[in-house]
């Protein structure tokens, strides 16, 4: 008869190869102190940005206040949010609009969530005609479309201030929004990449069992591939979304009269003969207000990001 084998049991009593919970830690522990440090290494910056928007002047020149300010206060952070003029200052004689475009906060977001919203369905609908139909030239085109995101954006910028000026579009969030409802806007080619690539690796059976029930093709699209396109949406949408916050050459042309949070981050100027606060505080604490949104809205998506990041391919 065939014994059956029993775990050997350890001088404690306990079988071979199971672990306590403390020894489990002790063996991932080299394992989270490398997270840890590298976690650190990137945190340090925005940790010294935030520290730097509380000091005073006297801790700016502490060296002893490096990190937690010995005389913590608010006057760089209120200077800041006037200096880029966050909220708008309504007028009487002006109207609810234009009071609201003097809001340097309300123009960013114009020019970032419209934009970016606008070119997730555009961009995929480029994408998925680039992946999935048959048309004339569409190998011309494509290449067009490759030479649109190799081609320097410098070159091509004083042609198109011309155009908007012409269309009278000058100094309005639609210099941003007219592109993108055509998915030429900031990045388009590089979306309507990441489209392609999303909609090449769907199965064929798909579209082939909507035909088949009789549905057109405009049908296919946006009742059954479009809807499985959910991490290139998420992706593109983000994406988008931080290059339009970010964006400060075009702001800058095509806005004269009002502006947006990353230019006006970048003429910020103290009063002179005022030595309560230092330019790096104030610049710190400007840093501060302007990358807060996109850094909440960022943990608050962080989880559908990364899956949308590994499922469209993009790294590839």
């Amino acid at each position: 008869m065939k014994k059956l084998p029993f775990p050997r049991l350890s001088i404690l009593g306990k079988a071979r190869g199971s672990q306590t919970p403390a020894m489990a830690f002790l063996r991932r522990l080299p394992l989270y102190l490398i997270l840890t440090a590298f976690a650190l290494l990137y945190l340090e910056p925005v940790l010294y940005m935030v520290s730097m928007s509380f000091k005073s002047a006297t801790d700016i020149t502490d060296a002893t206040a490096k990190w937690i300010p010995h005389q913590p206060t608010l006057t760089s952070v209120h200077f800041a949010f006037d200096a880029m003029n966050v909220w708008p200052t309504f007028l009487a004689d002006r109207s609810l609009g234009e009071n609201l475009m003097r809001s340097n906060l309300f123009v960013s977001l114009l020019t970032t969530f419209l934009p970016a919203l606008i070119q997730v369905y555009t961009c995929a609908i480029a994408g998925y005609a680039f992946a999935r139909l048959n048309f004339p030239c569409k190998r011309l085109l494509f290449v067009l479309l490759l030479l649109s995101y190799i081609i320097p954006p410098q070159t091509v910028f004083m042609p198109l201030t011309w155009v908007f000026r012409a269309l009278g579009v000058i100094n309005s969030p639609m210099s941003f929004i007219l592109p993108a409802l055509f998915g030429a806007g900031l990045k388009g080619s590089l979306f309507i990449i990441i489209y392609m690539q999303f909609f090449k690796k769907l199965p064929n059976q798909l579209e082939e069992a909507a035909y088949i029930d009789g549905a057109s093709t405009y049908k296919v699209f946006f009742t059954v591939m479009l809807p499985l396109a959910k991490p290139a949406k998420i992706t593109v949408f983000l994406f988008s979304m931080v290059w339009h916050w970010n964006e400060t050459y075009l702001t800058g042309l095509f806005y004269t009269r009002i502006g947006t949070l990353s230019t006006a981050l970048n003429a910020i100027k103290l009063p002179e003969n005022d030595y309560s606060m230092t330019i790096m505080a104030v610049k710190m604490a400007a840093a501060l207000i302007f990358v807060l949104p996109m850094l909440v809205i960022y943990l608050f998506t962080q989880k559908n990001f990364t899956e949308s990041i590994e499922r469209t391919g993009i790294v590839e």
